[in-house]
């Protein structure tokens, strides 16, 4: 416990604040970036249509013949990056017999981003976890998670910017990482990006990707038996 001396009588309180239900997002730095030399693509919109904000994305994977990145090193990445996520995963004692759903890029320029969405699954097929590689020209503060619970919290409100725990109360949190790291985090967070003038001439490169567990590995037969085929 940590000790406090409060205002009102200036005695001596001993406090434990216990991060109950915490989410976690994990960061790590990827060995294989400095093997990747990443060109600036065409200033392009191209995106499916029920996404309202301008970028230029291959979602939902990358195509052989995609025109803005080769074969070649589309498969490379993957590959490296997948690697790097078993490894990160073993060492939080997590199943590591993973693949990808789905691994696609995203690049920015100026004005670009995407509006707040999640990586949940219509068909309730959810990811493993969902990750973001930040490849080129990602600056801090671009990236945002929103907490999406606030209508569920009836507790009487007060100026929480001025408690011990505030955090607890922030309803957005705004990442501060940078080329060469990747992120892993829950589907059901809900994020978004807003790209300005820091990408006016230089394009911001991600790659988004959801992993999932190949679940025969770990599950009995009978789970499956209801289960539509996802490959």
């Amino acid at each position: 416990m940590e000790q406090f001396s409060n205002h009102i009588s200036g005695e001596t309180v001993e406090i434990a604040t216990i991060p109950i239900f915490a989410t976690p997002l994990i960061v790590t730095k990827f060995p294989k970036h400095e093997s990747y030399e990443w060109k600036s693509f065409d200033k392009v919109v191209r995106k499916p249509d029920v996404w309202f904000t301008p970028l230029n994305t291959s979602f939902p994977d990358i195509k052989e013949d995609d025109p803005y990145l080769d074969h070649e090193t589309a498969e490379n990445v993957k590959r490296d990056v997948l690697e790097h996520c078993q490894k990160v995963l073993a060492c939080y004692n997590m199943p590591v017999d993973i693949r990808y759903s789905n691994f696609w890029y995203n690049a920015y320029y100026e004005e670009h981003g995407q509006e707040p969405h999640d990586h949940l699954s219509p068909d309730n097929l959810n990811p493993y976890w969902s990750g973001i590689y930040f490849a080129n020209n990602c600056c801090e503060g671009q990236l945002t998670f929103q907490k999406t619970d606030l209508s569920m919290r009836t507790q009487q409100l007060f100026k929480h910017s001025d408690s011990k725990i505030r955090d607890y109360y922030e309803e957005l949190w705004t990442s501060y990482i940078h080329d060469g790291h990747i992120l892993l985090f829950p589907p059901h967070l809900k994020h978004a990006v807003k790209v300005g003038k820091e990408n006016r001439n230089k394009m911001r490169l991600t790659f988004s990707f959801n992993l999932a567990i190949n679940r025969s590995a770990y599950l009995p037969d009978e789970y499956f038996r209801n289960e539509p085929a996802s490959d």
